[in-house]
């Protein structure tokens, strides 16, 4: 179920933390309505109140943690489909034996690796299936510039959260922190019986001299990338089985991006102070929003980013234009705190004390109401998450704790 769309965003926060330190941006005229700084210090300074806010709110949280950190993973296994080549060219492979098997285009988007023969190790991305021959089509040459011929084993994957084409890596959700407990298969999926966290050192050893198939027996996490982990398990799996397991919520910083174009288009706006800072596709899938200028509260999905000229693909919902006076912002999709609806007071509490520490704003309090006011109702929330128990029946009284934590008492 999606999350209510009233949990306070990012930009909701720098409103407020921007408006309480008197650096918000009221356009031009300064006569327009109240919007997140545009001045590159002010921003970063704001950025940096708000996600300090929402770590110290995530560090106050009583003994027995946040319930909301606690959520469950699934992760189903995508067997591999292998085959070896009955022709090929420097930008596709042809396999006779899968012809008339899966639909047309059923394989687009999914990354072929060979495993086997000419090319082994390398990959590529299939951007055409053709089913009556069995031909996939690569975005370019395999990664290392072979071209593959009737030696090549491959082996697709066809998941995006498959690494590498390699069905015993799974990449985790973006808010993966670590896992809190026990890994199952999941109820009418347990072929594979036991299945047990392990070192993936272990995993790595068991794999380097020849990979093993059947029902995983072992798992590990471990990092892939920036900040995001994945899921590898031993042996390689060959049913489409589903695993279980709790984890941690592990939310990253907030950010924004927040420039002027320099040019726009119908299907475009550029904006050449950032021009080669961030990589192609960096902004891919983020949403831009026009806050002042030609355009203003147009909104759109960036489609396509080239850094090198920092050239933004976008249509305005409001049908308009950029031009030079389109002042922006781009964030990522869904650029919310993470607690949810239910601490969005405790959440912006915890930014405004912060606001009143690091821009040294005197007489306002907001540290003391955060402690005294709002954090001990967000404990009382919390614990409304705890599974209900029942009471001693019969004669007698049933019996409550009280306890202090970050002097607050509660129950």
């Amino acid at each position: 179920m999606a999350e209510p769309t009233s949990v306070y965003t990012l930009e909701d926060l720098l409103l407020r933390v921007a408006e309480e330190a008197g650096v918000a941006y009221y356009g031009a005229s300064g006569q327009e309505k109240a919007h997140i700084p545009i001045d590159v210090y002010d921003l970063d300074k704001c950025l940096r109140v708000v996600n300090d806010g929402i770590k110290m709110f995530i560090g106050d949280a009583p003994p027995e943690g946040w319930r909301w950190r606690r959520r469950l993973m699934e992760v189903t296994f995508v067997p591999s489909i292998s085959g070896v080549a009955t022709a090929g060219t420097a930008t596709s492979l042809t396999c006779g034996a899968l012809a008339g098997t899966y639909a047309d285009n059923y394989f687009n988007g999914y990354l072929i690796r060979i495993i086997s023969g000419t090319g082994i190790g390398q990959t590529a991305t299939i951007t055409d299936y053709t089913s009556l021959t069995g031909k996939f089509d690569f975005s370019g040459e395999l990664s290392g510039g072979s071209t593959p011929d009737t030696t090549t084993g491959f082996q697709i994957c066809p998941s995006a959260s498959v690494i590498n084409a390699d069905p015993a890596r799974y990449l985790l959700s973006e808010d993966f922190g670590s896992y809190a407990g026990q890994i199952t298969y999941k109820e009418d999926s347990n072929r594979g019986g036991i299945i047990e966290w392990t070192n993936e050192t272990t995993i790595r050893q068991n794999r380097e001299t020849v990979v093993v198939t059947g029902y995983p027996h072992l798992a590990a996490v471990r990092a892939y990338g920036t900040r995001r982990y994945e899921l590898i398990v031993d042996p390689s799996p060959t049913a489409a089985d589903t695993v279980v397991f709790p984890y941690n919520v592990g939310p990253d910083n907030l950010t924004v991006i927040v420039g002027t174009a320099t040019a726009g288009s119908a299907i475009s706006l550029t904006c050449g102070a950032i021009a080669g800072s961030y990589a192609n596709d960096y902004f891919n899938g983020w949403i831009l929003k026009i806050i002042s200028g030609t355009g203003v509260e147009g909104t759109a999905t960036v489609t396509d980013y080239v850094g090198a000229t920092g050239v933004f693909s976008v249509v305005l919902s409001n049908g308009t234009t950029p031009t030079t006076t389109s002042i922006f912002y781009v964030e990522p999709a869904n650029n919310k705190h993470p607690a949810g609806l239910e601490f969005d007071f405790a959440i912006l509490s915890a930014c405004l004390a912060q606001t009143e520490l690091q821009f040294k704003i005197a007489n306002v309090a907001y540290m003391e109401k955060y402690y005294k006011q709002d954090l001990p109702q967000a404990y009382k929330l919390n614990n409304r998450f705890a599974p209900t128990r029942l009471g001693i029946i019969g004669s007698g009284r049933g019996r409550t704790k009280e306890r202090t934590w970050k002097n607050v008492t509660y129950n």
